[in-house]
């Protein structure tokens, strides 16, 4: 019976196992920190373009300010008091000729609950040529305004209704609830003139 004995000075290692494990290890480790740095290089460049494009607009900004102030002053000039005042009505009256009434009617259409009438309805055009209406409605009680208040805050085209005032009617033929409500109104894209 022959023993195997190792007389080396040195236990026997499997150098190539542990290089090729290692090996790959290292070589992911490079490949992923390279990776790394493009992606700050390249995270760093686009954010300069995106800081000089904001720049860029900052200046067109500023430039449009003060290009509008200017104007404004030659408006606020005496001798050209008629020809702003003239500018003024007709901006006016082209956004006026704007309003869509049946659009209006169609989102009114929509948010009313059963048992409420309107009674009033005056769109008015505010500096930013935004709409507020200032609608009147009459419910036999006060509930059914409560639910139209709720209606128009899940529209996309009413904003901000508020109920400012409510009376109550006693008596009569005319018993309910005459309610005022106030909202911010944005009608459809891409208005037509008013019918």
């Amino acid at each position: 019976m022959k023993i195997a004995v190792n007389l080396a000075s040195r236990p026997y290692e499997d150098e190539g196992q542990f290089y090729r494990l290692w090996g790959t290890a290292l070589v992911l480790t490079a490949l992923f920190t390279a990776f790394m740095v493009f992606v700050s290089i390249n995270h760093h460049y686009s954010s300069q373009r995106e800081w000089e494009s904001a720049r860029q607009a900052q200046a067109k900004l500023e430039e449009l300010k003060t290009e509008s102030a200017l104007a404004q002053q030659v408006l606020a000039r005496p001798e050209n008091r008629g020809t702003r005042d003239e500018s003024q009505f007709l901006n006016n009256a082209i956004l006026r000729k704007s309003f869509s009434w049946t659009k209006l009617m169609e989102d009114m259409e929509k948010v009313m609950p059963a048992g409420l009438r309107v009674t009033s309805i005056a769109p008015v055009a505010d500096q930013r040529t935004r709409f507020t209406l200032k609608v009147e409605v009459e419910g036999e009680n006060r509930d059914t305004a409560v639910e139209l208040l709720r209606n128009m805050e899940k529209s996309p085209h009413f904003r901000s209704p508020q109920l400012t005032a409510e009376t109550h009617n006693k008596g009569g033929e005319a018993a309910g609830v005459k309610s005022d409500i106030v909202t911010s109104y944005l009608p459809h894209e891409g208005l037509e003139g008013g019918e």
